[in-house]
């Protein structure tokens, strides 16, 4: 990141402007290809958890870059520019790519992948399970843990945890694997990562880092200037590199989602929408 903003850095307002322009419409050019894919891959019946999530994590990730791309600003008066935003949702989209990653794209055997599966639902229910008080357990929480178990306790990879790794991973209060492990599988350059990771963690906790220079950095004020515009290119660059890994990873999953007729139409999407919340155009139409 250091070496970018230095880069960053040597241009003057004019060039800095144009090179933001530039990120921002390579990454609309991604955005637009990952909700091609995204939606090619739509509506096709599969059998088993893998491509069935590949499915629904890349939806996600193809909304969430959407997001990021609504929030990009153009370079002209009265836009709103806000860098936390952006970073917050390029850390979030970051943690997308690495659940994909670990559940479906890994090329792993099966046994492992449905012993991640099984450590996913049980993260799934520690989480909704830390959102109630104690004393308020969730509906039907017993048979849920037991079905748990018995899946945990059914898979060969899982039975070789100890009884204390046992006992934690059926709690699914941790995340079930380990950011670096997945990095390296992934062939990512760690250091890299964990720097921008942490950077825009700061700003995804409000942490100090996110507020204490800000006058002294002429940023953060919701205006356009050289330094909110750096880190921006930063964080667009970041997406821009976990967007073109995720559609390059859920190709190899569904290898003809590219050029695939979806099965709805935007047209037949937006019709579904005004219909479902009842718009009085939609019913004029009808």
């Amino acid at each position: 990141m250091t070496d970018d903003l230095s880069g960053l850095e040597a241009l003057d307002a004019p060039a800095l402007t144009a090179e933001y322009l530039r990120r921002r419409m390579q990454f609309r050019d991604c955005c637009k290809r990952a909700v091609r894919v995204s939606r090619g891959s739509g509506g096709i019946y599969v059998e088993g958890n893998r491509l069935a999530y590949a499915s629904v994590l890349f939806t996600r990730i193809a909304v969430m870059s959407k997001s990021i791309e609504r929030l990009l600003p153009d370079c002209k008066p009265k836009e709103h520019w806000d860098f936390s935003a952006v970073a917050s949702l390029a850390r979030n989209l970051a943690e997308a790519y690495l659940w994909y990653h670990w559940l479906c794209e890994d090329d792993v055997d099966d046994e492992i992948r449905q012993a991640r599966f099984v450590l996913t639902y049980c993260h799934d229910h520690g989480s909704r399970g830390r959102m109630f008080a104690p004393e308020d357990p969730l509906p039907q929480d017993s048979v849920v843990m037991a079905d748990l178990i018995a899946r945990f306790d059914g898979n060969a990879f899982l039975r070789t945890y100890d009884a204390k790794a046992r006992r934690e991973a059926l709690k699914g209060h941790k995340t079930p694997f380990v950011q670096d492990e997945v990095l390296d599988r992934m062939g990512a350059d760690k250091q890299d990562f964990r720097l921008l990771y942490r950077f825009f963690s700061q700003h995804t906790h409000t942490g100090p880092v996110s507020f204490m220079r800000t006058f002294e950095h002429d940023r953060g004020a919701g205006v356009e200037t050289e330094h909110e515009k750096r880190y921006m290119i930063v964080a667009v660059d970041f997406a821009a590199s976990i967007l073109v890994a995720a559609t390059g990873g859920h190709l190899k999953l569904f290898p003809d989602a590219e050029t695939r007729q979806p099965a709805l139409t935007q047209a037949d999407v937006i019709r579904n929408v005004e219909r479902d919340q009842c718009r009085a155009k939609f019913r004029n139409r009808k």
